[in-house]
């Protein structure tokens, strides 16, 4: 018999159950025949929940885990492999675990050894070190928090074990305790429990058994986490794919106290799972008690508790923690996987918001629940605020009710018009920066909507007062800016065409109003530049960008000490740069990038411990290394490459989690290593590629679907791929997964695949040593085909001007080859003719230069 008991299945046996463990033990019998003459299934499963009562009372089942077995018979002074026997530590359900010296010479230090059960052995594909490899997989849970995997082997009685890092600490709730933490301390401390569980998941491996005996915290501090991946570990013990019923009890073994409703179950278990144990963790930490308790007394209640019963509210055991953690911890505690934290990244991340007082992810972004969040970020600012707002809405309300008094009635008009200009201002301005780094699309469009709407009803379209002008240009740019974000380029364009044009007129009479006029001409000119420039119309995005540069030059010209129109201007000189770099005009966009630098290094001189501002500038000066290595001065770019590189990395030392500075790192590094490919550097340039890779790797783990990154990790593994060729197989994988990025991208942001048509040329070039010509050309002459197509959409866009030569050119050598010299004369001739319309970027820019040799040879040798 083998019947687990589901949900549904429970309000039928229950209270027949509850009638047999009421009965004394000799009566159950006779009670259960009867209930077998009405219905056989039902008294099949009472008595098989009669057994597992029994087995359970036996074992003393709540002390312990689940999977039990005889523990080998050990003894101190024992020699194991390379390490002698001190002292036992602790048994538990998974065997017995040991102090031990290491003995043999090579280091003098502690570890701890875990005996698996004696059942182990008997499993097939344990003999012949299949047990060790398994433990070197596990060894890859390399985190601070994880206590390290050191060695696996078997024993001279072959009794499998395990050699892991030693902790001396205690369990992480009677840490918590002896030291009195509170709350925000606790939460503080149990992010790092999260950090490790976040890691092993993100390498989809799973713990099972987490409680606070397998999470220890030493005297410093220190979390460290036990027992990761030794369920894993005896799940994948066999070498055939049927599981052995040791197998199946190890993928089930837990501690009922923290066992999530499908283990109970024996459903399959998932990251979700260890994300219901750390709900229940985290609810003692806070609680003080189990979330089920004291409903619960005896086992078999407990498993109907697990399966059945919504555990309590936290606020229920700690009534002033009531709020977001009564929300995060009922996320955690669902009974249904799907209904939880996928995993232990996004439960951090929520515990992260809280600390910060930052709306959570666990339930509606409202107005005013955001709102609340931010006032308890700020509560004296706001606070003055609401008492602003509070005022506004009474004197709305009394305006209305005596609008008929003419006297007061204007009084009072002019003090809601003023009241409710601040709170359109602060909407549009404090807020709505507010909104954008934690990702508030919604929310920032609805602000920027209701604005909108509002200035139509009371002020008018056509209104002439400067103030009501400048709120609606600046409610159409924050519309204008949410859908660039949501990738809604084409819609975009009305409403920023719409702000420009209507901030296209100075303001007259109001001096003090001119900052933020021009503040607000440079954002919405920034947005119309972005989104040129993202769908590749350079000239566009040059002519709008131009613009943006010059509104902030007016700006600081207005205001010479606001920091912030320093910093702003910066920007817009960084963001022309990068429109003149893609038409190739080299010199400008260099002047524009040291310009950039040279500003921000000024604002660091006021603000030097501003991360963002360093970060920048390490941003500034990767686009200056592309103008050099574009110029071929190689040299130059390992200089100012190398000093981005070790600002980025100061940064991300304060902020190491952060995923946009983490992807900064990974493009310097990218960049700094093609430098030093050319410079000859193989060793040198092969760290920095695959530190990159690593980066880029880390980043897609929690954000798989980011485009942005998955394009980056392509093109590090491109050059990578140019300093070491790989075999055929690798390169065609390499650009099926381009083909799948363009694929994902076609709806969403159909101008991303023109970006990577580059790539495709480099790895054309990179495929072609192992063709035939004949194979060559099925592969150059489409993709000729897409470049030129292409071309004539984005004529200023010199990247794709570029790899168009170089597929031609090599189209010209696979026809050469096979006796075509008048076709691939042609091919070359028109490489010249393409090139030689750019006189600018002959002998300034490398690759060009490069390719128009190649054309003027090919013409004369053929």
């Amino acid at each position: 018999m083998n019947r687990y008991v589901t949900q549904s299945r429970w309000p039928v046996l229950s209270p027949h159950l509850d009638e047999l463990l009421d009965l004394p033990p000799e009566a159950r019998a006779a009670r259960l025949a009867q209930l077998r003459e009405q219905d056989a299934t039902l008294a099949d499963d009472l008595q098989e929940l009669l057994a597992r009562q029994q087995q359970m009372d036996a074992a003393a089942f709540l002390d312990k885990p689940a999977l039990m077995a005889t523990a080998p018979r050990l003894e101190a002074g024992q020699v194991v492999g390379a390490y002698t026997l001190v002292r036992e530590l602790g048994q538990g359900g998974m065997g017995t675990v040991w102090l031990a010296r290491r003995t043999d010479g090579r280091f003098d230090g502690e570890v701890a050894i875990k005996f698996l059960i004696a059942g182990l052995p008997a499993l097939p594909g344990l003999q012949g070190g299949r047990f060790a490899r398994e433990g070197q997989i596990l060894a890859r849970l390399a985190h601070p928090h994880i206590a390290r995997l050191m060695d696996a082997g078997l024993s001279a009685d072959s009794q499998p074990y395990l050699v892991l890092e030693y902790v001396d600490g205690m369990p992480i709730t009677s840490y918590c305790d002896a030291r009195g933490l509170d709350a925000r301390q606790r939460i503080t401390l149990f992010l790092d429990v999260l950090a490790a569980v976040a890691h092993a998941h993100a390498r989809l491996i799973l713990h099972r058994d987490l409680k606070p005996s397998n999470i220890l915290v030493t005297e410093a501090g220190e979390v460290k986490l036990l027992d990761f991946g030794i369920a894993k570990l005896l799940d994948d013990a066999t070498g055939s794919g049927e599981a052995t019923e040791l197998t199946r009890q190890a993928g089930h073994a837990y501690t009922l106290n923290y066992a999530a409703p499908e283990q109970v179950q024996r459903q399959e278990v998932t990251t979700a799972t260890d994300v219901y144990a750390l709900g229940v963790l985290l609810y003692l930490l806070l609680g003080g008690r189990h979330p089920t308790e004291p409903d619960t007394q005896s086992d078999l209640d407990r498993l109907r508790a697990i399966v059945e019963q919504e555990p309590r509210r936290l606020s229920d055991a700690a009534p002033a923690l009531r709020g977001d953690l009564d929300t995060i911890l009922a996320k955690a505690l669902r009974k249904a996987p799907a209904q939880r934290y996928a995993n232990a990244e996004q439960l951090a991340d929520d515990l992260r918001r809280w600390l910060a007082f930052e709306p959570i992810s666990a339930r509606p972004d409202s107005a005013l629940y955001v709102l609340g969040r931010f006032a308890r970020r700020h509560r004296l600012a706001v606070g003055i605020g609401g008492l602003g707002l509070a005022a506004l809405v009474a004197l709305t309300g009394l305006s209305m009710a005596e609008a008929w008094r003419a006297d007061r009635a204007e009084q009072q008009a002019l003090a809601r018009r003023q009241q409710a200009d601040d709170l359109l201002s602060y909407m549009l301005g404090d807020f709505a920066d507010k909104l954008r780094p934690v990702g508030r699309l919604e929310l920032l469009d609805s602000v920027g909507s209701k604005s909108l709407d509002y200035l139509t009803r009371y002020e008018g379209e056509g209104s002439k007062d400067a103030g009501a002008r400048l709120q609606r240009a600046k409610a159409l740019t924050v519309i204008g800016e949410v859908r660039v974000s949501k990738r809604e380029l084409d819609a975009a364009v009305a409403p920023l065409q719409a702000a420009v044009k209507i901030l296209a007129a100075d303001p007259t009479g109001d001096s003090a109003l001119t900052p933020a006029w021009r503040k607000a001409q440079g954002a919405a000119e920034f947005w119309l530049g972005h989104v040129a420039y993202t769908q590749r119309r350079f000239g566009a995005a040059r002519a709008s960008m131009a613009a943006y540069l010059e509104r902030c030059e007016q700006w600081l010209a207005s205001d010479p000490k606001d920091p912030e129109a320093l910093v702003e201007l910066s920007y817009a000189n960084n963001s022309l740069g990068s429109a003149l770099l893609g038409t190739g005009e080299l010199a400008e966009a260099e002047k524009r990038f040291r310009a950039s630098m040279e500003l921000k290094q000024r604002a660091l001189a006021a603000q030097p411990k501003d991360n963002t501002l360093r970060a920048d500038l390490a941003d500034a000066m990767s686009w200056l290394g592309t103008v050099l290595a574009q110029r071929g001065q190689y040299a130059q770019v390992r200089e100012v490459l190398g000093e981005a590189r070790a600002l980025i990395e100061q940064v991300r030392a304060d902020a190491p989690k952060d995923a946009l500075w983490a992807s900064r790192e990974a493009l310097v590094r990218l960049y700094l290593g093609d430098a030093l490919r050319h410079l000859g550097a193989q060793a040198e340039a092969r760290a920095e590629l695959a530190r990159a890779e690593a980066l880029a790797h880390e980043l897609l783990l929690h954000d798989p679907g980011n485009s942005q990154w998955n394009s980056s990790l392509i093109a590090t593994e491109l050059s990578e791929a140019e300093l070491s060729p790989p075999p055929l197989p690798r390169l065609r994988e390499l650009l099926a997964r381009v083909d799948a990025l363009d694929a994902a991208e076609q709806a969403s942001n159909p101008s991303a695949a023109l970006r990577r048509l580059p790539y495709r040329s480099r790895l054309a070039q990179l495929m072609l040593p192992h063709m035939s010509p004949a194979e060559a050309l099925a592969v150059l002459q489409p993709l000729q085909g897409r470049l030129a197509e292409a071309l004539e959409k984005r004529s200023e866009d010199l990247a794709l001007r570029t790899a168009l030569a170089r597929t031609q050119l090599s189209t010209a050598h696979a026809l050469k080859v096979t006796g075509k010299a008048e076709e691939a004369r042609a091919q070359c001739r028109t490489v010249d003719h393409m090139l030689a319309q750019m006189p600018q970027l002959l002998h300034v820019h490398a690759e060009v230069t490069q390719a128009w040799e190649e054309a003027q040879g090919c013409i004369k040798s053929i």
